[in-house]
């Protein structure tokens, strides 16, 4: 094989992938890539053990072929060149891979392309799309509360996919039949829950065809990835098979693995009623916050709230560091509370959050509180309280 490639968008690509890449796994070649032509272009593929991905280029072929490399190896030559066009051969003695540009070159070692698996990037019949945009800020908003603990009775080491109408009325007629979906008539949620939080995030802004009688849920990893390699503005398609994700764009495509086991009724920790609303300023509180955290460690992670005419005093106390206090105001009128939250909890939250204002809403210390979006209340999160 003999191409030449343009070097930034070959690296683009290269970088896309090393989070793909494995540095130790039970599976051979997780830590190479295979280059291909195919189709006037070049394909680069890469793999681990719940997720594999193919990028694609135009390039000159000069000669047709395949070869394998190290995945890591190959994109730190490639950014450490300077020409804009770089050339990629298999040296004549088939064992090493040349890379160069006009002032330099260099060799490695290429891998047994016969080794490497051979990888089926079908694409599903039935699908939907989504904005990119859109898909990383779900994401966003639900990969921080993910289990880091394994649970017997439930998976909460993924992230749920849940589709359904907005109406909020079930369609029970044949639940496995193909639902043609336009824009504003169905919700696309993300859920996830680590059994002290619930984070759930949706859109109306998706379209297309697909089954729903399937539950879903996602890996971190796998997210993490999709977030990394449709990191720009583009349309996406979403499609399933029996026990795989499959999600492209326009020079992508990748493969998910969907995890196994029973996700828990989250929306028991989502109240319908509550007695107190009240709107922050979420840059005012999360800055708050973060100054509280200051005086935060593992032991002691719980901040105060107490809440009364016009104002919420903020506070820590750790008996090993010290104690702070700030007030933000509000408007409020009502009965005085006292709350306690993980302030992690709280933080991951409104990082995540685009919107200016937010939403807290509480009935009691002993039963879950609620933070959303002002702008955006399909971006919510339940937090059972402390202390």
């Amino acid at each position: 094989m003999e191409v030449t490639a343009n070097r930034s968008q070959l690296s683009n690509i290269l970088q896309k992938l090393q989070t793909v890449l494995e540095k130790s796994s039970p599976l051979n070649n997780t830590e190479n890539i295979l280059l291909q032509t195919k189709n006037n272009k070049l394909e680069i593929i890469a793999f681990d053990q719940n997720c594999s991905a193919r990028g694609s280029m135009d390039v000159e072929i000069i000669q047709s072929g395949a070869i394998s490399i190290n995945g890591r190896k190959a994109f730190d030559l490639v950014r450490s060149l300077s020409d804009e066009k770089i050339t990629i051969r298999q040296d004549s003695d088939q064992s090493l891979v040349l890379i160069e540009d006009s002032k330099s070159s260099f060799k490695i070692l290429g891998a047994d392309i016969e080794e490497f698996p051979e990888i089926n990037f079908d694409i599903p019949e039935t699908f939907i799309q989504i904005e990119s945009t859109i898909l990383n800020q779900l994401i966003e908003l639900t990969i921080f509360a993910v289990a880091k603990i394994v649970d017997p009775r439930y998976n909460l080491q993924g992230i749920y996919l849940k589709v359904d109408p907005v109406n909020g009325l079930a369609d029970n007629e044949n639940p496995e039949a193909e639902k043609e979906i336009s824009l504003g008539a169905y919700f696309f949620s993300l859920i996830s829950t680590d059994g002290h939080r619930v984070s759930v995030a949706r859109t109306d802004q998706i379209s297309g065809c697909l089954k729903f009688g399937d539950k879903r849920i996602f890996s971190r990893k796998s997210l993490q990835e999709i977030k990394n390699i449709f990191s720009y503005p583009e349309s996406l398609c979403l499609g399933f098979s029996d026990t795989e994700a499959v999600v492209w764009g326009n020079d992508f495509i990748m493969i998910l693995r969907m995890l196994e086991g029973k996700f828990p009724d989250y929306r028991k920790m989502i109240p319908d009623n509550f007695k107190h609303q009240l709107v922050l300023q979420r840059d005012l509180l999360l800055n708050t916050l973060k100054q509280m955290n200051l005086l935060a460690q593992d032991k002691y992670r719980g901040v105060i709230m107490e809440i009364e005419d016009n104002n919420i005093k903020v506070s820590i106390n750790n008996p090993e560091m010290g104690h702070g206090h700030t007030d933000i105001p509000l408007e409020y009128f009502g009965e005085k509370l006292r709350i306690g939250f993980n302030i992690n909890y709280l933080m991951d939250f409104l990082q995540a959050l685009p919107d200016e204002e937010v939403y807290l809403l509480i009935n009691d210390h002993t039963q879950p509180c609620l933070l959303k979006g002002v702008e955006h209340e399909d971006y919510l999160c339940g937090i059972m309280p402390i202390g």
